[in-house]
């Protein structure tokens, strides 16, 4: 919930935390934030010919856009140089198209793979999404405590995160130790499913409100509508964590606030890349309608109409607070999904962060809900 009345908010840069890199454990890699000179593919693979789809995103990085880099490789001749770079959203890009100047790698060569303890026995499967015991899966694969080695990472159709091996094995990477709940930074993707390009890459440093461009006006309500919830869903499964001020037109970004509630103990919101419960309501109906209903709790609190909760319908804005339908007084606010349930941000901070969750799992919401359309 972001609640600062008329505070204006402003985007700005910060500087990238340098942590070793390493081949096992849980550490984070150094990055190094390089421009792109041009518009930029994102590649599963350095590959400058292969197609658009499953292996290339079109457009990924703008000319222009600050994108940051984990490590560096060889590669076919691309730009006037044979170096690529591996993004923070597990991307190669051509360093040849970067305002990198060098003709030598800076950064450190990228892993082929990296290991990770099972936190439990884990079954190989052959497909990722499959379940344990699907058709040519592998028993017992990795052991409790055993290294899983992990070439690139991949999202599921149900948002969630799962790993490919060296032996060419999916594994749910919710059970594999890799100390973060998102994708680990020095592996590449896999495949390019649940990327868009146009969002605001995670590692670009915007804290707040970031800007982004809208999405389309068009269609009919029930049209906008479907393409609000959908983008809501879009970002869940990404490991984007509850960050208070985070989110907004351009996507996830960094929270504004160090220490929430001014409580050391929660961690630093500054650090941390996602959304709080309104960046995430801005972005849906922005990227899923080009509609701005406001930055914080209380301005979607007046967007729209007021309709009776006991009315509400799927695309409603629903809104929790201290006194009932008083917009100052607003704590929390949700996407209404329909059969009570709700998407959301809200803590705790964690890969789980941005989920669905019961009408009721804050209390009593407020006896109207918003709705933005019809």
């Amino acid at each position: 919930m972001l609640n600062l009345r008329r505070t204006a908010l402003t985007a700005v840069a910060a500087l990238a935390v340098l942590v070793p890199l390493v081949s096992t454990g849980t550490a984070q890699a150094e990055v190094r934030t390089f421009t792109a000179t041009t518009a930029l593919d994102g590649r599963t693979v350095k590959d400058p010919n292969v197609p658009v789809g499953q292996k290339r995103v079109a457009d990924m990085y703008l000319k222009g856009q600050k994108v940051n880099v984990v490590c560096q490789d060889t590669g076919p001749e691309y730009g006037g140089k044979k170096i690529w770079d591996l993004t923070t959203e597990g991307l190669w890009i051509p360093d040849g198209y970067t305002s990198n100047t060098s003709d030598t790698m800076v950064l450190p060569k990228c892993a082929t793979s990296k290991s990770f303890p099972a936190k439990v026995d884990l079954n190989g499967r052959k497909n990722k999404g499959d379940a344990a015991t699907a058709p040519g899966s592998v028993v017992d694969r990795y052991r409790a405590g055993q290294q899983v080695p992990v070439k690139c990472q991949a999202q599921a159709e149900s948002g969630t995160i799962w790993d490919f091996t060296t032996d060419n094995l999916w594994v749910p990477d919710n059970y594999v130790k890799t100390g973060t709940d998102g994708f680990v930074q020095g592996l590449p993707r896999c495949d390019t499913d649940g990327i868009e390009p146009g969002e605001t890459p995670p590692g670009n440093a915007v804290h707040g409100r970031g800007t982004g461009p809208a999405g389309p006006a068009t269609g009919t309500n029930a049209e906008k509508i479907q393409r609000v919830i959908d983008t809501a869903k879009s970002q869940m499964g990404k490991g984007y964590l509850y960050s208070w001020g985070a989110g907004g037109k351009g996507g996830a970004s960094y929270g504004i606030h160090h220490y929430p509630d001014n409580d050391p103990s929660q961690g630093d919101d500054y650090n941390r890349l996602g959304y709080d419960c309104s960046g995430l309501t801005l972005y849906a109906f922005w990227k899923g309608a080009g509609l701005d209903i406001g930055a914080w709790t209380g301005a979607q609190n007046t967007a729209g109409r007021a309709v009776a909760i006991a009315d509400r319908k799927p695309g409603d804005l629903v809104f929790w607070g201290r006194s009932d339908n008083d917009s100052d007084s607003t704590t929390h606010v949700a996407l209404y999904l329909g059969d009570n349930k709700i998407l959301e941000a809200s803590p705790p901070r964690n890969g789980q962060s941005l989920r669905i969750s019961d009408l009721n799992s804050h209390g009593t919401p407020y006896s109207k809900v918003r709705r933005i359309f019809g």
